[in-house]
C-alpha cells in the first residue's frame, strides 16, 4: 500500500512528516509521496520525495495499491477534493501521530489526519476527512462534522457538536456543550462561550458572529 498526500504545500509538507513518524512504527506503506494539481508535470522531485498529478497516479497505480489524505487548510476546498477522489473511487487514508492520544473508544472517519500531541478523548465522534493540528483537544462526547479543520492549540469542551467545513483558528477556546454550526470560521484566539449558527464568523472574547462567511474561504486569495 501506497500513501499519498494530497496538495503539495506547507501544510502538505507537515501531514508527510507526520505519515513518516506514523510509518516508522506501523509500517503500513511502503512508499509515501504527494499528489498536486499544479505542478509542471506528471512528476517531480519535491521534499525528499515525489510529487504527481492525479491522473497519472490514476493511470499508473491500480486503485488498490494507494491510498489518499488531503493536506489543505481550506475546509471547503478540502470538500471539493473529497468529491474528486470519491468520483474516481479513491481510498482515503487516515495518518494519525505517533504523539497522539486518541481515546479506544472515540470513533475516527476515513481522511482524518492528526498531528503530534492532540488528545481526542472518550467517545468523541470525528467525521470524514477532518484535519486537527498540534496540541489540540478535543474533549468526550464531541460530533466533529466532515472536512472540518481544527487548528493548532485548540481546547473544545467535552460534548460539543462542531459542524461539516468548519475552520477553528489557532488558540480558540470552545466551552463545553456548545452547538458550532456549519461553514463557521472562528478567528485564532476566540473564546466560545455561546453556540453559533450555521455559515457565521466569529472572532473575540467573548467569540461573537461580525459577518456572514459568504466566501466560504478562510486564508484568502494568494
Amino acid at each position: 500500500m501506497k500513501l499519498f498526500v494530497y496538495c503539495a504545500g506547507g501544510f502538505g509538507r507537515e501531514v508527510y512528516d507526520t505519515a513518516k513518524r506514523a510509518n516508522a512504527r506501523s509500517k503500513r506503506w511502503e512508499s509515501i509521496g504527494f499528489i498536486d494539481d499544479f505542478i509542471a508535470s506528471d512528476a517531480v522531485d519535491f521534499y525528499g520525495t515525489q510529487s504527481y498529478r492525479l491522473p497519472f497516479v490514476l493511470q499508473q497505480q491500480a486503485l488498490d495499491s494507494f491510498e489518499v489524505v488531503i493536506a489543505n487548510g481550506e475546509p471547503a476546498h478540502r470538500q471539493t477534493l473529497y468529491d474528486k477522489l470519491q468520483l474516481q473511487a479513491v481510498r482515503l487514508g487516515t495518518v494519525v501521530d505517533p504523539s497522539a492520544i486518541v481515546s479506544d473508544t472515540a470513533a475516527l472517519s476515513p481522511g482524518l489526519i492528526v498531528t503530534p500531541f492532540c488528545s481526542i478523548a472518550s467517545q468523541a465522534r470525528v467525521g470524514i476527512n477532518v484535519a486537527i493540528n498540534t496540541k489540540s483537544i478535543v474533549g468526550h462526547d464531541i460530533v466533529v462534522g466532515d472536512h472540518a479543520v481544527i487548528s493548532s492549540m485548540v481546547n473544545i469542551g467535552g460534548a460539543c457538536t462542531v459542524g461539516a467545513r468548519t475552520y477553528i483558528g489557532m488558540g480558540a477556546q470552545i466551552k463545553d456543550g456548545l452547538h458550532i454550526g456549519s461553514d463557521v470560521i472562528i478567528g485564532m484566539g476566540s473564546v466560545v462561550y455561546s453556540d453559533l449558527p450555521d455559515g457565521v464568523i466569529a472572532l473575540g472574547n467573548p467569540a461573537r458572529a461580525v459577518r456572514a462567511n459568504t466566501e466560504k474561504r478562510v486564508f484568502g486569495k494568494k
